[in-house]
């Protein structure tokens, strides 16, 4: 049937008219608030096809309560890490209606958490949070329906979506260690009740289930960016001959960049005149020559299950399960080095 009016004219009253139902019918149906029969319901979304309704945002968020908009906090826009967790969010999200905001929270001062809240705590239905390291944001603030995605704040009752970090970290590092390597150092990380202090609490459990002790001159702490690593790899590279590390954990894939930078800059390659692994995949891990040894997490299906999880909490739903743990797993690749007692 041709359409007898421009979308722009068509209205609810129109729609209803053409449905043969009551305007409140229509809106139940085109704002989910309750149940009508199936065959109502086919003649109201018939009709809206018909005439090209389309529905006002504001109207609809005032009769629901509700904006179908969800924030997303991530540290920043560099890591290939939260590139992947936004793919998974946004796709599940915009496959059911919903618009995603993104922030990124690098270098924020205390008042910039404050004008972040102020300015979208009436706007978005939910928040999904990327935990940053260091992780400085008040999660309670919102006073919104929130989930933290690659997190670990057990003193909270958040939902969260993450891997078993400390698990990863101890089988980086125990790959190093079952390679005949001693010194080793790590790369990025702050210790505590965090993600981040899981990465080095599972350097820390390695190094001790093998009886090594744990050199503090190798353990190079900051927050998870590549200027994180250059410097670590510059500091190591200082160090003695003798008390160089031969192979070094990096806790994420940006200070495992900057790692490599420095060796790239000194004529010095990864797998060859030093070991390297790394949290999480990344280009450079995957296509330098040799390849990083590497975590691999599920990325997009972490940011997926976040807004999965968010969802269901918006609709009213509380899942069982406060932490879904993903898997992940080790790749090996060339830049770790076989070396003697």
């Amino acid at each position: 049937m041709e359409r007898d009016k421009s979308h722009r004219d068509v209205t609810i009253k129109d729609v209803a008219k053409r449905a043969g139902v009551a305007i409140s019918t229509v809106s139940r149906v085109l704002n989910g608030l309750d149940k009508v029969s199936a065959k109502t319901e086919k003649r109201v979304r018939e009709a809206v096809a018909e005439l090209g309704y389309v529905q006002n945002a504001l109207a609809v968020s005032m009769v629901t309560g509700q904006t179908k908009t969800v924030l997303m906090v991530v540290p920043d826009f560099t890591n290939d890490f939260n590139g992947s967790v936004i793919q998974g969010a946004e796709e599940y999200l915009k496959a059911r209606g919903y618009t995603m905001l993104i922030s990124s929270t690098r270098d924020f001062e205390e008042e910039d958490f404050e004008k972040l809240y102020r300015r979208f705590s009436g706007l978005a239905d939910g928040i999904l949070v990327v935990q940053g390291s260091p992780d400085r944001m008040d999660h309670a603030r919102w006073e919104k329906p929130l989930v933290l995605i690659d997190a670990y704040r057990p003193q909270e009752d958040h939902y969260t979506v993450e891997i078993d970090n400390e698990r990863g970290t101890f089988l980086l590092t125990e790959e190093l260690i079952k390679n005949g390597h001693r010194r080793i150092g790590l790369v990025g990380g702050i210790p505590g009740e965090s993600a981040s202090g899981r990465r080095v609490a599972g350097y820390l459990s390695a190094m001790e289930h093998f009886g090594i002790l744990a050199d503090r001159r190798l353990m190079a702490f900051g927050s998870h960016f590549e200027e994180t690593g250059s410097r670590a790899m510059a500091a190591f590279l200082s160090l003695p001959e003798g008390a160089r590390p031969t192979g070094v954990v990096a806790v994420n894939n940006l200070t495992c960049v900057g790692c490599m930078k420095v060796l790239a800059e000194r004529g010095m390659r990864a797998g060859r005149e030093i070991s390297l692994t790394a949290f999480d995949d990344h280009l450079l891990a995957r296509y330098s020559v040799p390849g990083i040894t590497v975590i691999e997490r599920p990325t997009i299906e972490m940011g997926r299950e976040g807004a999965k999880v968010l969802l269901a909490l918006l609709s009213g739903e509380r899942p069982k399960e406060k932490r879904l743990l993903m898997e992940s797993r080790l790749i090996r690749r060339g830049s770790v080095i076989p070396i003697g007692e």
